[in-house]
């Protein structure tokens, strides 16, 4: 039988074994639903202590898993009986202003970029939720509210430190090691334990005005059509969202009349100068008598944290992500219909009706920089499409699961003749190498390849798909 604590004699990284102070604290991830239990977890400070435990690891057959945010939806970072390094403690963000670049150690979570950002007057395009981690979201590719404007996350990553299955501490950029740099931007949780990240910046693109409204039952077909034409033709600097859900009883700001009953939310969010806002959004509201309106105007930084709490821990979740071929009426019509047939209970975290809400389905308007980027230039699973859709289960007791899971995967099966592909930062499991070639297309035989070069014994199999090529344990 293993002594894991052997590990404190091999690395100076604390090492925390089950029963110890912060053992259940630092194996819990983000989504609720996932609760398992490590041999041990080792909190790294930088890569020569990674490098260390991992070669220990490696050694004795022992099985690793890496935690940077714990945002992943299928829990990826944590598994029964092995070895967790979490990389919580790298959470140093430096600026190099004169070359226009960030480093951001690999336990940092987007808040931790975001605000000292901010206070440089620039912005790292990434993500809606401040306590998602840099790690996960950046190496499955990344969206976020600036994509429409400037692209995936992965078009702003320039270089990288990792630790590989030999041990070896590698700085990877399009000079260095590119191939290994070209997968890790979208295929990157299979390669090894990023430590650090840098990124270009932009300059903060001025202030962001959110507009929302909600549309009667009755109403949502005419409006999603209009949405259909309109969302991808706005200018780069608008980003429009429309999400079903079930109006809580408790948003008293809604007419009683439709408090509990299905409606559609749509939501603009507009960079730059707000006077030039209302014109540039009001044919999306046009198309129907709101029964809720809300308009603000806040800082980026803002806007970042301003949903935190709606996709708050301690929820558990069960999502699929869908690349639309196209949003057609009978797209529309399936949606519409599944999302009626929801079977859990509304948790949006407080009265406040937010923009950004957990909710049963959700579309975002294509066009923009993510469809003009260039897809062979990452490995990023954009497939090119315009429209990405979110199906949501979300739940708080154990026994509303089973229920919620089953109409996720039927909804998903209905929407199944409309895909195109998937986004691999939302899978809420583990795929197989079918999922991989589903998800990578014309990209997976280049990851297998870089996956044989750089960990060919599989150390790091707990990646979102098997990109091992058949060598998988």
């Amino acid at each position: 039988m293993t002594d894991f604590a052997q590990l404190r004699s091999v690395t100076s990284a604390e090492v925390i074994l089950p029963g110890e102070n912060g053992y259940d604290r630092h194996r819990r991830v983000w989504n609720a639903d996932i609760d398992r239990r490590p041999a041990a977890i080792v909190r790294c400070r930088d890569a020569k202590e990674v490098s260390a435990a991992l070669t220990w690891c490696v050694q004795r057959d022992i099985d690793v898993t890496v935690r940077g945010g714990g945002h992943n939806l299928a829990g990826t970072a944590v598994a029964d009986g092995a070895v967790l390094l979490d990389t919580a403690p790298m959470n140093d963000v430096v600026f190099d202003l004169e070359a226009g670049t960030v480093t951001v150690g690999g336990g940092c979570r987007w808040g931790d970029v975001d605000r000292p950002a901010a206070e440089h007057g620039v912005a790292v395009p990434a993500g809606v939720v401040s306590h998602t981690g840099v790690a996960g979201l950046t190496l499955g590719g990344g969206a976020g509210y600036l994509a429409r404007l400037h692209g995936a996350t992965v078009d702003f990553l320039v270089a990288a430190e990792i630790v590989v299955a030999d041990g070896r501490i590698l700085q990877v950029s399009d000079t260095e090691h590119a191939d290994l740099f070209w997968a890790l931007r979208g295929a990157g949780h299979n390669y090894g334990v990023v430590t650090s990240f840098t990124f270009r910046y932009v300059p903060l693109p001025g202030l962001a005005t959110i507009r929302q409204a909600l549309y009667a039952a009755d109403d949502r077909r005419e409006v999603l059509r209009f949405f259909r034409d309109w969302a991808p033709t706005a200018p780069d600097n608008v980003t429009t969202y429309a999400r079903l859900l079930t109006c809580p009883p408790y948003w008293s700001q809604v007419e009683a009349e439709h408090r509990g009953k299905p409606v559609l939310s749509i939501a603009t969010v507009h960079y730059g100068d707000p006077a030039a806002e209302p014109a540039l959004t009001a044919p999306m509201f046009a198309q129907a008598r709101p029964v809720y309106e809300s308009l603000r105007t806040i800082p980026h930084v803002t806007l970042q944290h301003s949903t935190d709490d709606e996709f708050r821990y301690g929820i558990g979740h069960y999502w699929k992500h869908i690349f639309l071929e196209s949003f057609a009426d009978e797209v529309i019509d399936t949606a519409i219909d599944w999302s009626d047939k929801y079977p859990g209970r509304p948790l949006q975290a407080h009265s406040n009706i937010a923009h950004q809400v957990l909710c049963p389905f959700e579309v975002i308007g294509g066009g923009g920089a993510m469809t003009r980027r260039d897809t062979t230039a990452t490995a990023m699973s954009s497939h090119g499409l315009a429209w990405g859709a979110n199906i949501g289960a979300d739940w708080e007791f154990a026994e509303e699961k089973p229920e919620l899971v089953a109409w996720a995967k039927s909804f998903a099966d209905a929407m199944g003749p409309f895909q195109g592909g998937t986004y691999i930062n939302f899978a809420s499991v583990q795929g197989d190498e079918d999922v991989a070639r589903a998800v990578y297309g014309a990209n997976y035989d280049r990851l297998v390849a870089v996956k044989r070069s750089y960990d060919p014994a599989n150390i790091f199999r707990r990646g979102l798909v098997d990109l091992s090529g058949g060598t998988a344990k």
